[in-house]
C-alpha cells in the first residue's frame, strides 16, 4: 500500500477523533501540536496555541492591583511551574512525531488537501510561487508566533483588553471554518460586543477569505503562515521521526521536489549531509515516496528504518 493511501486514512481518522471525539467523551489534553481547533464544540484535543495564549495571558496578572494576590511572585512561580509542565508535555508530543503532526494528524490540513481535490476536479492549474517570494512569506508564521507571544503579556500585564489574550485565535481561519464541521456559524458574523471584539471579528473575516482563496489556487497555503509549524521548528534537531537521505545514491531526478505540496527544494539540493531539513515541511513524506533512487531518501524513527525509497516502489510496482 502506498504511504499516500496510508496517510490519506490516518488523516481522515484524525480528523474524525479530533472534531468529533468530544461527543464521545474523548479528551486528548490541551497539548496538541496542530490546528486541532478548540472552538470546535466537539473538540476532543485543544492546538497548544490556545494553552500557550492563555497561559502567557495569566502570567503577570497576580501584580495587578485589582488581582488582590496576598503574595503575588508566589502566584507567578505557581503560574510558571504550570506552564511550565504544560510546555514539557508540547515539547514530548513533537519530539516523537515531529512534523507528521502538519501532514498526518492536523485537522486543518486535511481541510486544505480537500480545496486543493477539489481544485483539481475543477481541471485548475496550481499558482507557483517564487522562490524568493516564497521565502518572504513563509518567514510570517515567526512573527506571527512572536505576536501570539507579544500580546497576551501585554494583555496580562493590563497594557491591552483581554481580547488580546487570545490574540492569534481571534485572527486564525480555523476558528471560522473548523466549526462549521459542527453545524456553528457564529463566527462567521461580527461581534459588537466591544471594540476590540469588533476589531478581531474583522480580521478574523479577512483572513478567512483570504486563506480560503490561498488554499484553493496553492497547496496546503495556509501552512506558509502557520505559527504552530514555526513552533514545530524550534525541535528540528530533536525529531525522531525524520526524513534522511543519502547523497551518494541520488539521481538527482527532482522527483522530491516536484512532489512536495510546500514546494521545497531542501531535499534535492542537498549533496553533503544525511539529516536533511526544510522549515516548510510538512512531514507527508511524499518526497521519498516518489523518489526513484534506491535508498537515497529513508523515513526514519530514531534509529529505525520505516521507508525506503526505491525504483519499483516509485514506479508502483
Amino acid at each position: 500500500m502506498k504511504i499516500t493511501s496510508i496517510r490519506l486514512a490516518v488523516q481522515h481518522l484524525a480528523f474524525l477523533v479530533f472534531t468529533y471525539g468530544g461527543s464521545l467523551r474523548i479528551s486528548l489534553g490541551a497539548f496538541i501540536p496542530c490546528l486541532s481547533c478548540p472552538f470546535v464544540y466537539s473538540c476532543t484535543g485543544y492546538c497548544y496555541l490556545l494553552m500557550f495564549q492563555r497561559s502567557l495571558g495569566t502570567l503577570l496578572l497576580p501584580f495587578a492591583a485589582a488581582y488582590g494576590a496576598a503574595d503575588p511572585w508566589e502566584t507567578f512561580w505557581r503560574n510558571l511551574a504550570m506552564i511550565g509542565g504544560g510546555f514539557l508535555v508540547f515539547s514530548l508530543l513533537v519530539i516523537i512525531l515531529g512534523k507528521a503532526w502538519c501532514g498526518w494528524l492536523c485537522p486543518f490540513g486535511l481541510v486544505q488537501d480537500w480545496i486543493t481535490r477539489l481544485r483539481k476536479a475543477l481541471r485548475i492549474r496550481e499558482s507557483e510561487f517564487i522562490l524568493r517570494h516564497k521565502l518572504r512569506l513563509s518567514s510570517v508564521k515567526y512573527w506571527l508566533l512572536g505576536y501570539a507571544a507579544l500580546m497576551p503579556l501585554l494583555a496580562s500585564a493590563g497594557l491591552l483588553p483581554p481580547d488580546f489574550i487570545l490574540a492569534f485565535c481571534n485572527i486564525c481561519p480555523a476558528k471560522a471554518i473548523m466549526p462549521l464541521f459542527g453545524g456553528d456559524a457564529q463566527y462567521l458574523s461580527a461581534d459588537m460586543s466591544t471594540a476590540a471584539a469588533f476589531g478581531f471579528s474583522l480580521a478574523l473575516l479577512a483572513a478567512t477569505a483570504a486563506a480560503t482563496v490561498g488554499m484553493f489556487f496553492k497547496d496546503r497555503f495556509f501552512c506558509l503562515f502557520c505559527p504552530m509549524l514555526a513552533f514545530v521548528n524550534l525541535y528540528r534537531r530533536l525529531f525522531a521521526l525524520r526524513i534522511a537521505k543519502d547523497p551518494a545514491a541520488c539521481h538527482g531526478c527532482g522527483n522530491c521536489r516536484r512532489t512536495c505540496s510546500m514546494d521545497n527544494e531542501t531535499i534535492y539540493r542537498e549533496r553533503i549531509r544525511s539529516r536533511v531539513y526544510d522549515p516548510d515541511c510538512m512531514g507527508c513524506f511524499k518526497c521519498a515516496e516518489g523518489c526513484a533512487a534506491d535508498g537515497s531518501l529513508l523515513v526514519k524513527l530514531g534509529p529505525w528504518r520505516l521507508f525506503s525509497s526505491s525504483r519499483r516502489y516509485a514506479a508502483g510496482k
